[in-house]
């Protein structure tokens, strides 16, 4: 069975690149094409000893650190939690959640949610207007409430104010 088309793509730029198409950057792209949910280096590792048994832990890091400095995986800072990682795109896709994207994250429950970039445009736009700063919206996620937890948030704020 071939790989799937952006694990194909992405040992392809390997390749390109004149790069070595190891077992454990084979295994990180695989375990990241492999999923939505945005995984933590310990993550990548758990789930890569099932296709590359026997790949050490620091080589799987250092075939994240390689692959993101190829821009073949991206990695994306949250609030108190590990960084984590996803596949960047590679191949055409109907997959909206393999776009270039920012991430939300939710300060009570710890959601984590992709946005397209664009609706950070104008934000990036004034920002680098008025202060001459370039903001890279995908390297750390923006923290705030998502839709699930701004009702209790909100009674609890309410509670407050009625002591």
């Amino acid at each position: 069975m071939p790989p799937p088309p952006r694990v194909e793509a992405a040992l392809g730029l390997l390749r390109a690149r004149h790069e070595r198409v190891t077992r454990a950057r084979q295994a990180v792209i695989e375990v990241l094409d492999s999923t939505d949910d945005h995984l933590t280096a310990d993550e990548i590792v758990a789930r890569s000893e099932a296709s590359a048994p026997g790949v050490h832990r620091a080589t799987v890091y250092r075939a994240l650190s390689t692959l993101g400095e190829l821009g073949l995986v991206t990695h994306t800072h949250v609030g108190g939690s590990a960084t984590v990682y996803h596949l960047a795109l590679l191949a055409p896709t109907d997959d909206a959640a393999s776009a270039p994207h920012a991430h939300l994250q939710c300060g009570n429950c710890q959601a984590v949610i992709d946005v397209p970039v664009d609706v950070l445009d104008s934000l990036i736009s004034r920002v680098d207007r008025e202060v001459g700063f370039l903001i890279e919206p995908h390297h750390a996620a923006l923290l705030g409430l998502c839709a699930n937890c701004r009702p209790s948030s909100q009674a609890e704020t309410g509670q407050k104010q009625q002591l």
